[in-house]
């Protein structure tokens, strides 16, 4: 640590000399400028006074020698007034001034000689903020007008993020920037780190697994999307930085209640090709219903204001499902399922069809903003959100999921902050921001507790019933404690800033998957006739205790340690440059040692050529200094604000999901067994009772498969190198902005992300290949029954890669209009993403990360290919306008478009595993035959061999992606899903009352989601492939390396491929939400 100390010291010398920083998360704006006479000298001395007049609040500076001035610290938002005085000239007042978060606005002023005509020189400043000294990178700004003009799908942070070109919402909020991981972003509030630190929700937000939004749109003032900013104070992302920021009270007392419902009525029927010939259905009865109230205004006028808001979420989501559209072999055989599960003491596996998703949440935020004095704010705020969550697995052309094995889920986060704003002088200016927050999940199963199972019922489908395998036993509690500083000097021509960022953070994770037992089976008869499964998975505490009650969770501590330096520079009126430095420096626990392996199993398998790249069981990774130097710019070509020019380059170090690292904290081989067994000679029966004891009978008691509390070591081991890294990456942007005629405004903007240490994992006890497939397709095999140490199953190392790249281009015409009747705005932009990766790493799981990725020649010899994440091409526009009829009536419409590729897809076998032996999934990539030899197809579904090769050549034929990789392997993520073109609309209506000094305004509003599929019934359809991979060909019969292995294709397959989502607001069917809102003001 001295020697990181001494570093960070240097660094501070250096910047000093010529340089500046900021912290982390944007909570405020500021201004500058040069005040001159009219013969452009300077008027040191000047003063400057800038009221924020909704809230009297009061910010003042000089200039110094050089006629420079900088006010930092200042509220968001406006109306600001900014006067400028200097004895023996005219005052100049700027009105109407607005600042966006982060903004630091500057000003040319040139001040008059003072005469009897002319006493105050006044104007207006645009409120078109594109042409902003402080843009360099890639930027989105999302003020509460436009929340308040467009349709919001989940009142969620994401439903706006998505009008950033770089960025692409999919599924349930599901948001990745920049072609990268969706957990690769960083989300603050109020400057506090609003993250899922641990990671396991796909939005990434605290309580995400629910579905709940972390905070109601109704208190956001104002948020930013930054895909490529270039300050150094937004670190923890190689996505994008989300940086949102909570409204406050003025000396005004204005509040709103609001509600917002949805139900069946104003919903569509079943899209047209998925009723198929059946009589298109509307929805079962549902009801989703949203109601909340905020409040604000001030305790004692200029000095002290609150804000509250309350907000009630009730929804239910149909999942509608028509058992006709099932292409699985067992659809009419249902009851003798149902008949043989209830001989296990009357066991009913529940319904699997028109099941409902539910969320009740509520969310409270309070805040106290204080205005000591002039040079001095302290703002505190308390956040709670609670949700609990019914969750069933919906059925599809290619499921059948019973509702028994859905999930219920509780979520509770508290978090608190702090943040203090201080000024010194005109020179030297202080951000305090302390932050607290607690989460507590708890996810258990649902219905009677009984055993997973899963029936393979056909090439792509499935039945599935019993308790969901990862509810089983899922406990999560997450403390974190957050402190950022930031002190900056003002030089004149430099803004310096040195600041700290540090968190620290205690989580304890109870996780069990497959705790009562998993059994997968070849078909339904297996099953109905009590023969064995082919794989029975089951994960349990070595130390005794079953479901949440297991002991050995995984408890923890981090700490990361931030600092930063940089240098903004006005290098003249149009020309701002900043560079600079930071240093982030994670600290890791240790955690149990595990004797045996150290000493017994780390020796075999560096015998067996396995570099375990320094991991030792029981000790944390090192700590290392993750060094991310950057440099932006901004250009006004003309001064005049019709031609920007900006960009930047850099590296930025992004947060890790904890549960990622966390894994080496329960995965040790001492506190959790684990037991997957694909050998036939060792797999048990099926057993109904789900307790660990009873379903351990049915297993071998061998040295690999050690009782609770007998001592023995055993299950999967997760590793970490030693010197394994943060992810980090090289970003680099150019973009020009540029004012056509009509208003009209281009942004041309090119983003470019290269790896520097991106995340791989390697199961270190699979042996080399022992053989090779026989035939065209000579892929290598692996016997992963034998391992290095039969001791243990997966013994899974996580390191680095630096290969992986992406790049964004997008182009942008934007339009603002404004006029006695109509007020709006109108953009539109294409973009077009390309990502590459090693690995995306989507699974809470380490183990999961390795053994899902599809690959062709073997899951530790993985070739880069394209990205779940790749964002391909993508049109989107949006806009707005506000038509004003009258002083007591207006009128509001705004929609949002996107034309979008589909998500990447992998075409793979349906072979268990059992081609290549390593993973025991379906992730074997498929040989694209190019001539009838290169396949044998084996008689099924009644079909011959011959017909069997006809039709799945002709399929190769239709399909664009696989005609072009004839005698090939298919690559991973090769192919993608059809392009969707969706519409979302609002309305809105206000109506309003003038009564004294206040304002009343009544509004009703109605949001229309796909309005494109309101148009017509066979437009905007959405589509999913589940896991987005698709099973074509079947493996059946034996595999070795002498005979070529054999195949059945079903030609119903490729209907499974493009299938209709028709669950929820992204569904293929239209659904309106009405609402009424009363606002005083």
């Amino acid at each position: 640590m001295k020697k990181l100390l001494k570093l960070f010291l240097i660094l501070v010398v250096l910047m000093f000399a010529n340089s500046g920083a900021y912290a982390q998360g944007n909570t405020n704006s500021s201004i500058n400028g040069n005040v001159y006479d009219k013969d452009s000298q300077t008027l040191p001395g000047a003063s400057i006074l800038a009221v924020h007049t909704p809230s009297g609040t009061r910010y003042s500076a000089s200039t110094d020698a050089t006629g420079n001035f900088s006010i930092s610290n200042m509220r968001v938002g406006g109306p600001y007034n900014v006067t400028v005085t200097f004895v023996g000239f005219t005052n100049f007042v700027d009105k109407d001034v607005y600042l966006q978060l982060g903004e630091n606005k500057t000003f040319k002023v040139v001040l008059a000689e003072e005469s009897n005509e002319l006493q105050e020189v006044v104007v207006r400043t645009s409120r078109d903020n594109t042409f902003n000294s402080q843009r360099t990178g890639a930027q989105t700004v999302i003020n509460s007008d436009k929340i308040k003009a467009l349709p919001s799908l989940s009142r969620n942070i994401s439903d706006f993020a998505r009008l950033t070109p770089q960025a692409q919402l999919r599924g349930d909020d599901v948001l990745s920037i920049g072609g990268q991981n969706n957990r690769f972003n960083a989300i603050y509030i109020d400057g506090a780190v609003s993250n899922d630190v641990f990671g396991l929700a796909a939005n990434g937000t605290n309580g995400g697994q629910t579905g709940v939004s972390p905070i109601s749109i109704d208190a956001i003032e104002q948020f930013q999307v930054s895909v490529a900013p270039y300050d150094v104070k937004l670190s923890g992302f190689a996505g994008g930085a989300i940086s949102a920021i909570t409204r406050s009270g003025t000396n005004n007392f204005e509040g709103s209640a609001y509600f917002l419902n949805r139900d069946e009525s104003i919903a569509g029927k079943t899209p047209p090709s998925l009723a198929g010939t059946a009589p298109r259905k509307k929805l079962g009865d549902f009801s989703a219903m949203t109601y909340g109230v905020r409040a604000g205004g001030s305790i004692i006028k200029d000095k002290l204001f609150y804000f509250i808001n309350y907000e009630k979420q009730d929804n239910e989501t149909p999942q509608p499902f028509e058992l006709s559209s099932y292409t699985g072999l067992s659809g009419g055989r249902l009851d003798e399922l149902r008949a043989k599960l209830a001989t296990y003491n009357g066991y009913n596996p529940g319904n699997f069809a028109n099941t409902v998703r539910t969320l009740v949440s509520d969310k409270l935020i309070g805040k106290i903003d204080w205005n000591i004095n002039d040079n001095h704010k302290l703002s505190f705020k308390h956040s709670y959100v609670k949700a609990d969550q019914y969750s069933p697995n919906r059925s599809s052309i290619t499921a059948l999921s019973f509702e028994n094995g859905s999930q219920t889920f509780n979520s509770v986060t508290n978090s608190t902050s702090l943040e203090l704003s201080s000024r010194f002088g005109n020179k030297f200016s202080n951000n305090l921001v302390v932050a607290y927050t607690n989460v507590a999940d708890d996810r258990d199963p649902s219905g009677d507790p009984f055993p997973t199972v899963q029936i393979f019922d056909g090439a792509n489908q499935s039945i599935f019933f019993g308790s969901e395998a990862f509810s089983t036993a899922n406990l999560l509690d997450q403390k974190i404690l957050t402190i950022t500083d930031n002190f900056e000097i003002n030089t004149g021509i430099s803004k310096i800033t040195l600041g700290t960022h540090n968190e620290f953070s205690q989580s304890k994770n109870v996780f069990f998957g497959n705790n009562f037992g998993s059994y997968r089976f070849s078909s339904l008869d297996d099953f109905l006739l009590d023969r064995r499964p082919n794989r029975f998975q089951m994960n349990y505490s070595l130390i005794g205790g079953e479901g949440d009650a297991s002991l050995g969770a995984a408890e923890f501590g981090t700490k990361q340690f931030g600092f930063y330096a940089q240098n903004e520079m006005r290098l003249s009126d149009n020309f701002k440059l900043s560079y600079g430095v930071r240093v982030d420096i994670p600290v890791w626990e240790d955690g149990l040692g595990n004797a045996d392996f150290n000493n017994r199993t780390a020796p075999l398998l560096q015998a067996a050529g396995k570099d375990l790249q320094g991991a030792v069981v029981g000790e944390g990774i090192n700590t290392t200094a993750h060094i991310a130097p950057r440099i932006g710019f901004n250009y006004d070509l003309n001064g005049k604000k019709t031609t920007q020019i900006r960009g930047g380059a850099g590296v930025f170090t992004s947060r890790l999901p904890l549960v990622w690292p966390g894994g080496t904290y329960n995965n040790n081989g001492v506190t959790q067994g684990a037991i997957q067994i694909t050998n036939a000679a060792q797999m048990p029966l099926f057993n109904p009772n789900p307790s660990v004891a009873s379903q351990l009978t049915g297993v071998p008691n061998t040295g690999a498969f050690p009782r609770p509390g007998s001592g023995g070591r055993g299950g999967n081991i997760d590793l970490f190198a030693k010197d394994f890294k943060l992810p980090q990456v090289f970003k680099a942007s150019f973009a020009v902005d540029q004012k056509l005629p009509l208003g009209f405004v281009l942004t041309s903007e090119v983003t470019y992300n290269d790896n520097i240490s991106a995340v791989v994992y390697e199961d270190l006890n699979i042996r080399a290949a022992s053989s090779f497939l026989a035939g065209a397709d000579n892929r290598p095999r692996f016997n992963g029954n034998n391992r290095v140490d039969n001791q243990y199953l997966g013994i899974y190392l996580g390191s680095n890669t630096s290969e992986g790249k992406a790049y964004n281009v997008a182009f942008t015409l934007a339009k603002n209009f404004r006029s006695d009747f109509i007020d709006g705005n109108i953009s539109g932009t294409y973009s077009y993403g390309k990502s590459t990766v090693l690995m995306d790493a989507t699974s809470s799981q380490n183990s999961s990360q390795w053994r899902n990725t599809e690959n062709f020649n073997g899951a530790n010899a993985l070739s880069l290919s394209r990205s779940d994440f790749d964002p391909g091409r993508r049109i989107i526009s949006n806009g707005n306008a506000t038509l004003k009829w009258s002083k007591f009536t207006k009128s509001r419409i705004g929609f949002f478009y996107e034309g979008a590729q589909g998500t990447p897809i992998s075409y793979v076998y349906n072979d268990g595993g059992r081609l290549m032996q390593d993973t025991f999934t379906n992730s074997a990539l498929i040989f694209v035959p190019a001539v009838k030899s290169d396949i044998t197809f084996v008689t099924a579904n009644g079909l011959t061999p011959d017909q069997q090769w006809d039709a799945f050549s002709a399929f190769i034929e239709g399909n664009e992606y696989l005609r072009s990789r004839k005698g090939q392997y298919a690559e991973r993520n090769g192919d993608r899903l059809k392009t969707t073109h969706i519409v979302d609309l609002k309305f809105a209506q206000e109506f309003i009352i003038n009564v004294g000094n206040k304002k009343h305004t009544f509004e009703l509003t109605a949001d229309i989601f796909n309005f494109t599929n309101l148009l017509n019934k066979n437009w905007g359809k959405r589509y999913f492939t589940p896991s987005d991979s698709v099973r074509l060909l079947t493996q059946v019969g034996a595999v070795n390396s002498t005979t070529p292995p054999t195949f059945t294709y079903n030609p119903a397959t490729g209907n499974t491929i493009n299938q209709i989502d028709d669950v929820g607001l992204n569904s293929s069917r239209w659904q309106m939400q009405t609402g009424v809102r009363y606002t005083f003001n």
